[in-house]
């Protein structure tokens, strides 16, 4: 069975971006956010806009893996998640999790509150990810006896060269400097999710957030609630950020 590498995240992180340069790789199959299913379609936990591909048959948490597991017979998996999706799910199942690279990526909140809530203006708690995220990489770390790769976005949008290289190296994979720069447009995998994924649908690569927030913790004080509450989890991620080289591979 060829290799499953997990890109563990929370909304709003650049985790699509990321997605987006092994979209580019073309030797692994892609799949992007399927746990969600469970979460808003299945479970029906939570609203949030999208749309649903087939209403009448939600993807459950079993189907989910069986179709990923089932892709990894063909090619290697890249596979692009929320935990908050499935968290309780993912903890009653070591198994699975110990079967694939499980990796991280974070955005410093005082960023990823504000450009959530330009997304998504009802946002609530539940849905800015970074506890479960936390809890995800606490639970991995212990069963694997190992330290999860983490990627901040901070490195991803400043030197993408450089951190895209150790993140190849650190998950075993050769690093194609080509996968940086792409061709603008949206990708099939992400239809059920139209208008999340609009910066990186214009992009041509990996650079930074542009910034661009319909708020302000001024003009909405309970943004800065919700950030107070994500920094300690970002935090206790963020002490085990992966350090890039400073020279990119060439």
């Amino acid at each position: 069975m060829h290799k499953s590498i997990a890109l563990w995240s929370h909304p709003r992180s650049m985790s699509t971006a990321l997605e987006r340069s092994f979209i580019e790789r073309r030797d692994f199959t892609v799949f992007h956010e399927a746990f969600a299913y469970v979460f808003f379609m299945h479970e029906e936990r939570a609203a949030i806009p999208h749309k649903n591909p087939d209403p009448d048959h939600p993807l459950t948490y079993p189907e989910i893996k069986r179709m990923m597991e089932a892709a990894r017979l063909e090619r290697p998996v890249f596979h692009k998640d929320f935990p908050y999706h499935c968290l309780d799910h993912l903890l009653d199942d070591p198994g699975y999790l110990s079967g694939q690279v499980n990796t991280f990526l974070i955005r410093d909140p005082g960023e990823a509150v504000l450009s959530h809530a330009t997304v998504h203006p009802e946002l609530t708690r539940e849905v800015l990810g970074y506890e479960q995220l936390a809890r995800t990489f606490d639970f991995v770390r212990e069963l694997t006896g190992s330290t999860p790769v983490v990627v901040n976005a901070a490195d991803l949008a400043a030197r993408p060269e450089a951190t895209l290289a150790a993140y190849c190296d650190a998950v075993g994979i050769p690093f194609l400097p080509e996968a940086l720069r792409w061709s603008a447009g949206e990708q099939p995998q992400w239809s059920t999710w139209s208008g999340w994924h609009t910066d990186v649908a214009a992009s041509d690569g990996l650079s930074r957030p542009r910034g661009a927030y319909r708020f302000t913790y001024e003009s909405r004080p309970d943004l800065r609630e919700f950030e107070r509450h994500c920094r300690p989890f970002y935090e206790h991620l963020d002490q085990y950020r992966l350090q890039p080289a400073e020279e990119a591979h060439t």
